[in-house]
């Protein structure tokens, strides 16, 4: 059961991502499991920007895992160098191609993937297939610990609890707007003049 301020953040947070939604490669509509994987994989400690700049020259040079699988490790680093860690990544995407030939489709088999956490086999699967699971990172924790200042858990496992009652059946548009939201309005320094929010975020209440 949702309160009335989760349920008014829930269709706001919609409505404001319909109109805000920022473009990038790996959220069209058409894009593959391995497509959505190697840009969420990309995107851990990376701006968006910088993974949109070598992603698509990468797909082109590594359409599937099985590409993955062929080329030297040293091959990968080259391609991966401009977004940092490309040692750890290029290490990790090998270990991933030489085990398998497709990825899972279940986030706990994800998650046994090398370098793979809960957040990017959860965005994967949500941003592929539209499954109703949370995504939970850094800017999402922030949004949230604002906005439900007074019931937002301290636990990161309670936490995500709290993320997954939100997610309503339109996960996919949530979640990329809730990114979205994060990036451009709830941010370190928060533009609070502009968010929807203001009438029943607990933060912007009690900093009035």
């Amino acid at each position: 059961m949702l309160s009335k301020a989760e349920r008014r953040f829930q269709a706001d947070l919609l409505e404001w991502g319909e109109e805000n939604r920022r473009e990038y490669p790996w959220r069209e509509s058409d894009r593959t499991l391995y497509e959505v994987f190697i840009a969420e994989f990309f995107l851990t400690q990376t701006p968006a920007d910088n993974v949109a700049a070598v992603y698509p020259k990468f797909l082109e040079r590594f359409p599937t895992l099985d590409e993955i699988s062929k080329a030297s490790e040293d091959e990968l680093i080259e391609a991966i160098e401009p977004l940092g860690f490309q040692n750890m990544r290029a290490g990790a995407l090998k270990q991933i191609s030489s085990a398998r030939d497709h990825l899972p489709t279940e986030p706990e088999s994800l998650m046994e993937l090398p370098r793979v956490g809960q957040y990017v086999a959860n965005a994967t699967l949500c941003f592929t297939g539209d499954d109703r699971l949370p995504v939970l990172d850094r800017n999402v924790e922030r949004v949230y610990s604002r906005v439900f200042r007074d019931t937002w858990p301290e636990t990161e496992a309670d936490q995500l609890t709290f993320t997954q009652r939100l997610v309503p059946d339109e996960a996919r548009a949530y979640n990329l707007a809730l990114l979205d939201f994060g990036a451009l309005v709830c941010q370190t320094e928060p533009l609070c003049e502009r968010c929807f929010a203001n009438e029943y975020c607990v933060y912007f209440q009690e900093s009035a």
